[in-house]
C-alpha cells in the first residue's frame, strides 16, 4: 500500500502515535450534515477540548483536496461548518473517487474507521451508528457502517443505533458479522435520543478499564473486526421513548410520501424530528456526543497504559538489534582500517630493507656467481664446516679472473662518523663565588580601573559646568542687635504688652531705680552699648522660657460652613455623636417626597391593578406533531414548542 501519497496526519497526532499516547478519532459528517452553523463548529471544538481534558489527543478525520486528513485545524473545522451540506458524504465506496478527483468529503462512520485504521488509531467516538432501515426486507437498505464494524479493528463508542432504524434487525446483522455489542452501564442497547430501546446487549461493562482490557484481548488474539460500545445519553437530556417513537413514525411516513431514500433519508428524518420536537432532539444530540467523547478518551488512556509494557519490550528488542548492527559495522570498519595500516607498514619496512641491502641476495651461499675468493674467510677450526654449496675447482674461472656479478648492486663507501664537538674548558681551580642575592623589587602599583564603581559621595560629573564656589557670608556677631531684635519682635505682638514690661523691668530693678525704668526705657537701649553687654545673658534665658511656655497665638476667625457640613457635637466621652439611622431616615424621606411629586406611586398602583394574576398550570401536554407548536395543554389550551411542565396560565374565576 502506498499510503504516504494520500494520508496526511497532523503533527500533533503523529507525535502522539509514535510515542504511544492515547488518540481518539472523530468523524466530520456530524459537522457538515449533522447540525446547523455555528452550532456544528462550536460542538466540534468543545468535543476536542473535552478529549484533551481527559488526557487524550483528538483527531478529526475528513477529506480535503483528495487528501485523507487525520487531525483538522480550527480553520479547517470552520471551513467544513460553513459549507455544510455542500460537502459530499464519503463512505467506503467514495474514498477512491474523491482521492482521484481531489475533492472534499465528510467522512461517515465507515470511512472514518477505515482512515483511522490506516493511521493506527484504535478508538473512535461518534453520535450514533447507521444500521438496518425500517422496511429493509423489501428495500435492502443497510448501512455500510455494519459491514465496516465486521472487518476493521476499531472500537466505536456511540449512543447506540439511531431511533429511525430497525434496532432489532441491526443487532441481528451485527451478530452475523461477529461484532460484540457491549452496553456501558446498561443491559439494553441505547436508542440515540432514548436511554432504552427494549433490545438487550451481548455484554455489560461498567468501567473504561474493562472496555480497554476486552479490546486489548481481541487485538492480541488476532480476531479481526470492531467492537460496538453503547453509551446511554445522560438522563437530564434524554427524551421519553413514547415521544421519540411518535415523532419518528410521522417522519418515516413523510419520507415515504416524498419518496426520499439512500443518503438523503437519514438527514431528512433527523431534521424533521428536530422540527417536531421543537429543537429538543438537537440539544440531546449535542450532549450525547459530549458524553461519548469523554468515555472514548478515558478508554484510550487505559488502552495506552495496557500497551506500554509490550511496546517497551518491542522497543528494547529493536534497540538491541540496532546496537548489534552498529557494533558489527564499527568492527568491520576498524578491521579494514587496521589491515590497510599493516599493509602500508609492511610495504614501508620492505622498501627500507631493500634500500639498505647492497646485494639482492641475502644469503651469499645462494649466489651462483660468487667465487671462492669472495666467500667469507673463517678461522681454521676443526668444528668449522666449509660451505657445501661452494663452487668446485673445475667450475672456477680457468683464466684466474674474478667473475663479475652482473646483478650486483654498486656498493657505496662507508662514511666515517662525525667527530664529537670538544667540550668547553672549565678551570677546576677557580674559586666558586656565591651568586648575589637580588634586591627586592617594589610591588607594581596597579593602574586605576576606569570601570571601578565609585561611591555616590565621591562621584563628580566631568561634564558639569564649572561654577564658582559660593562665598559664605561673614556673619558678624553684634552684641547689641540681638536684644534689640528680640525686644522688637516681642513688642510687635499685641497680645502680651504687659509681659514685655516685665522682661525689661526685671534686669533694671537691680541697678536702676523705678522712676528711671518708666520714663527712659527706649533711650538707654540704643546709644549705650556697655550696659547691654552686661545684661545680655540674663534676659536671653528668660525669653526662652517665655517663648516655649507662655506664647499665645492670635485668634483667627473661622469661616461659616453650611448646616449640612457642620460636624456633629462631641459627647461627654470624646466620641463623635454620629447617628446612621438619622441619615438613613432623612434619605428615605427625601426619596419619598421626590416620588410623590413625580406621581410614581400612583402609576405603579394602576399598573399592578391592570396586570392579570398568573398561576402554575400542571395540566398534561398532548403531542400534536404540528411544527413548530408541537405540544398543547389539555387544561388551559396553550401551545408550546417544547415539553414544559409546569407552566404559567391566567387565573380565572
Amino acid at each position: 500500500m502506498n499510503l504516504a501519497k494520500y494520508l496526511d496526519i497532523a503533527p500533533e497526532v503523529k507525535s502522539a502515535l509514535e510515542n504511544g499516547k492515547p488518540v481518539v478519532a472523530l468523524e466530520s459528517t456530524i459537522i457538515s450534515h449533522g447540525m446547523p452553523y455555528p452550532q456544528n463548529v462550536n460542538t466540534a471544538k468543545n468535543v476536542e477540548r473535552m478529549i484533551r481534558t481527559e488526557g487524550a489527543v483528538p483527531a478529526t478525520i475528513a477529506i480535503i483536496g483528495g487528501k485523507f486528513k487525520v487531525g483538522l485545524s480550527e480553520q479547517e473545522i470552520e471551513y467544513f461548518g460553513k459549507k455544510g451540506t455542500k460537502i459530499a458524504k464519503a463512505s467506503r465506496r467514495d474514498l477512491p473517487m474523491l482521492a482521484a478527483m481531489k475533492q472534499d468529503g465528510a467522512t461517515t462512520v465507515a470511512s472514518t474507521m477505515i482512515i483511522a485504521a490506516m493511521a493506527g488509531i484504535k478508538i473512535f467516538a461518534t453520535g450514533g451508528i447507521g444500521g438496518v432501515h425500517r422496511g429493509a426486507e423489501t428495500t435492502m437498505d443497510i448501512s455500510a457502517d455494519l459491514e465496516e464494524l465486521g472487518r476493521t479493528d476499531v472500537m466505536v463508542v456511540c449512543a447506540g443505533a439511531k431511533s429511525i432504524l430497525d434496532i432489532g434487525l441491526t443487532l441481528e446483522y451485527l451478530e452475523t458479522k461477529g461484532v460484540p455489542v457491549i452496553g456501558y452501564g446498561t443491559d439494553e442497547l441505547p436508542a440515540f435520543y432514548c436511554r432504552e430501546s427494549g433490545f438487550g446487549v451481548d455484554y455489560r461493562i461498567n468501567t473504561p478499564g474493562e472496555l480497554a482490557a476486552a479490546f486489548k484481548a481481541k487485538l492480541d488474539l488476532g480476531i479481526h473486526g470492531g467492537m460496538l460500545v453503547g453509551n446511554p445519553i445522560p438522563k437530564e437530556y434524554a427524551m421519553s421513548k413514547g415521544m421519540a417513537d411518535r415523532a419518528i413514525e410521522i417522519a418515516v411516513k413523510k419520507a415515504e410520501e416524498n419518496n426520499i431514500k439512500g443518503k438523503e433519508l437519514t438527514p431528512f428524518l433527523l431534521t424533521l424530528v428536530k422540527e417536531m420536537t421543537g429543537g429538543m432532539s438537537l440539544d440531546s444530540n449535542i450532549e450525547l456526543v459530549y458524553n461519548n467523547a469523554k468515555l472514548a478518551a478515558k478508554t484510550a488512556v487505559q488502552l495506552a497504559a495496557l500497551s506500554e509494557p509490550e511496546e517497551q519490550e518491542a522497543g528494547l528488542d529493536e534497540l538491541r538489534a540496532e546496537i548489534a548492527d552498529d557494533t558489527a559495522e564499527s568492527i568491520k570498519v576498524e578491521l579494514s582500517a587496521f589491515r590497510g595500516e599493516m599493509e602500508t607498514l609492511i610495504a614501508q619496512r620492505v622498501a627500507a630493507v631493500q634500500q639498505q641491502m647492497p646485494n639482492p641476495y641475502m644469503n651469499p651461499y645462494m649466489n651462483p656467481y660468487a667465487m671462492p675468493q669472495q666467500m667469507p674467510q673463517y678461522p681454521q677450526d676443526p668444528q668449522f664446516q666449509q660451505n657445501p654449496y661452494g663452487m668446485p675447482q673445475y667450475q672456477q674461472n680457468p683464466y684466474g679472473m674474478p667473475q663479475q656479478n652482473p646483478y650486483a648492486m654498486p656498493q657505496q663507501p662507508m662514511q666515517p662518523a662525525p667527530a664529537p664537538a670538544p667540550a668547553p674548558y672549565v678551570n677546576p681551580y677557580k674559586p666558586v663565588r656565591p651568586e648575589p642575592i637580588p634586591e627586592p623589587q617594589p610591588e607594581p602599583v596597579p593602574a586605576p580601573n576606569p570601570y571601578k564603581s565609585i561611591p555616590d559621595e565621591e562621584w563628580v560629573n566631568p561634564f558639569a559646568p564649572k561654577r564658582a564656589k559660593p562665598v559664605e557670608p561673614v556673619v558678624e556677631e553684634p552684641v547689641i542687635e540681638e536684644p534689640e531684635e528680640i525686644v522688637e519682635e516681642v513688642i510687635e505682638e499685641p497680645a502680651a504688652p504687659e509681659i514685655i514690661e516685665e522682661v525689661i523691668e526685671e534686669p533694671i530693678e537691680e541697678d536702676i531705680p523705678e522712676e528711671e525704668t518708666v520714663e527712659e526705657p527706649a533711650e538707654e537701649e540704643v546709644p549705650e552699648e556697655e550696659p547691654a553687654e552686661e545684661t545680655s545673658e540674663e534676659p536671653v534665658e528668660e525669653e526662652e522660657e517665655y517663648t516655649v511656655t507662655e506664647y499665645v497665638p492670635p485668634v483667627r476667625e473661622e469661616k461659616r460652613k453650611p448646616d449640612n457640613m457642620v460636624k456633629p457635637e462631641m459627647d461627654e466621652e470624646g466620641m463623635t455623636a454620629y447617628d446612621p439611622e438619622f441619615y438613613r431616615k432623612r434619605n428615605e424621606e427625601r426619596k419619598r417626597r421626590i416620588a410623590e411629586a413625580a406621581g410614581e406611586a400612583k402609576h405603579k398602583e394602576e399598573e399592578k391593578a391592570a396586570e392579570p394574576e398568573y398561576i402554575d398550570c400542571k395540566g398534561p401536554l398532548e403531542f400534536t406533531g404540528e411544527h413548530p407548536w408541537a405540544w398543547k395543554c389539555t387544561r388551559c389550551g396553550q401551545l408550546f414548542q417544547k415539553h414544559e411542565i409546569p407552566h404559567k396560565c391566567v387565573k380565572t374565576d
